[in-house]
């Protein structure tokens, strides 16, 4: 996250009961190790070397429940001629041992007529929620070319599981998407393909796909679907509207979704539109973050938003990161629409100056705060009633109901390092 980046956490209180699990706290340190660390104590407790490339990528880590830890970074599609060349492999710890896996990056050229056909594949891998398989998810891309520009492109997408060996392979949905004719020459700015979504405790009855354009300046959401697994049979669900950015989701009678509407600001401008974090479930949806309505910020180039957001383990409630694009010693100047409001200038500067912070709401129409932490920063939820924060630098476990803090000695970098499982 870029050091000029501010963050604020709101939860929001739900209603809907299910049963609470125990949970796991790892952090990855610069030394390159895993560490466990006891959740009532912040204890020690084991600790697992990882690769040095893994401390420079804390997105591409993932951790299970089980404690498994997988190390996936994956390439992207069209492959850079550093990708076709290097090897691509995966770091894979099982519990007990570490194993390397093949990615099953590919890549082939052929002639067609007096073109050539580029098919391309790049697997992103995930770990199980039950530590028997690996999930993987892949934009299969056939490209016609002519003097190295794009005329068009069928995109595949592809999902399946293996063990954790990565054989066995077991195809658990395939969707062809039409033949899309690349109209600018590249086809990453003109044709749509897949971007998976996959809880972080680990795959286990669904997963999200979103299909999305890059597109030149903006990108674009064009479908998303729901895959569900029922009874050893997987179903695809067509959501009623293109989700943006997934923060969280749960899978049950109901699907919960949590969805941010980023800013379409580009070239240069980052506040363009009024950015909104959007709560889906039972049919119904429900606006939870409002930037405008909440900063006033419509004149000014500094814009708010969800960075992260985590559902209460019993899905009472939902823990949101909402992050500022300017810190509160840069100087804000007027956006592309908008005119100089000093009064509008001092709200922004005043918000921003307890930021980082800790927002609870209570679930009322209109949402009710009820706590408020300055200059913390959302890890996740330990159980239904706490969160585990980062004050300081330091992790701290913080009641939301009584406002009692459980700190610990244990230092993280930032919040992107810290797996609660």
């Amino acid at each position: 996250m870029p050091k000029n980046f501010q963050i604020i956490v709101v939860v929001f209180l739900l209603a809907v009961p299910s049963l609470a699990q125990q949970k796991r706290l790892w952090v990855l340190k610069p030394a390159g190790e895993m560490v466990e660390y006891d959740l009532t104590t912040f204890a020690a407790k084991q600790a697992v070397k990882v690769p040095p490339e893994a401390v420079k990528s804390a997105a591409n880590v993932s951790v299970n429940r089980l404690g498994q830890i997988l190390f996936a970074p994956a390439a992207s599609l069209p492959l850079s001629d550093e990708d076709i060349a290097s090897p691509h492999k995966i770091w894979f710890w099982n519990g007990h041992s570490a194993t390397t896996l093949d990615a099953g990056v590919e890549h082939k050229v052929e002639t067609v007529g007096s073109n050539q056909a580029v098919t391309e594949v790049a697997p992103s891998a995930f770990l199980s929620a039950d530590g028997n398989h690996l999930f993987w998810f892949a934009n299969q891309q056939r490209r016609l070319q002519r003097e190295n520009v794009d005329l068009s492109v069928t995109t595949t997408l592809q999902a399946w599981q293996t063990d954790t060996s990565g054989g066995n392979r077991v195809d658990l949905a395939t969707v062809k998407l039409p033949e899309c004719r690349c109209t600018t020459g590249s086809c990453e700015e003109s044709c749509p393909n897949g971007v998976v979504w996959v809880p972080q405790d680990g795959m286990v009855t669904f997963f999200l796909v979103n299909q999305i354009v890059s597109g030149q300046t903006e990108i674009s959401y064009k479908a998303s679907t729901l895959f569900q697994e029922t009874a050893g049979k997987w179903s695809t669900i067509p959501l009623p509207q293109p989700l943006h950015r997934v923060l969280d989701a749960v899978s049950g009678a109901d699907t919960v979704i949590v969805e941010a509407i980023p800013d379409n600001g580009c070239c240069g401008w980052s506040n363009q539109s009024n950015d909104q974090t959007l709560l889906h479930f039972s049919g119904r949806t429900l606006t939870v973050f409002d930037e405008r309505a909440t900063y006033k910020n419509a004149d000014y180039d500094v814009s708010f938003y969800t960075s992260d957001a985590k559902l209460s383990p019993e899905l009472g409630s939902i823990a949101m990161t909402i992050t500022s694009t300017s810190g509160t010693n840069q100087p804000i100047q007027v956006s592309e629409q908008g005119v100089a409001n000093p009064e509008e200038s001092k709200q922004i500067r005043k918000a921003q100056a307890d930021l980082p912070a800790v927002e609870v709401k209570k679930m009322e129409e209109p949402p009710r705060r009820v706590d408020f932490i300055p200059h913390a920063a959302l890890v996740g939820w330990i159980n239904e009633k706490e969160l585990l924060i980062v004050e300081g630098h330091l992790l701290v476990g913080y009641n939301v109901a009584t406002g009692a803090r459980r700190k610990s000695n244990v230092k993280v970098e930032d919040t992107a390092r810290v797996f609660l499982r």
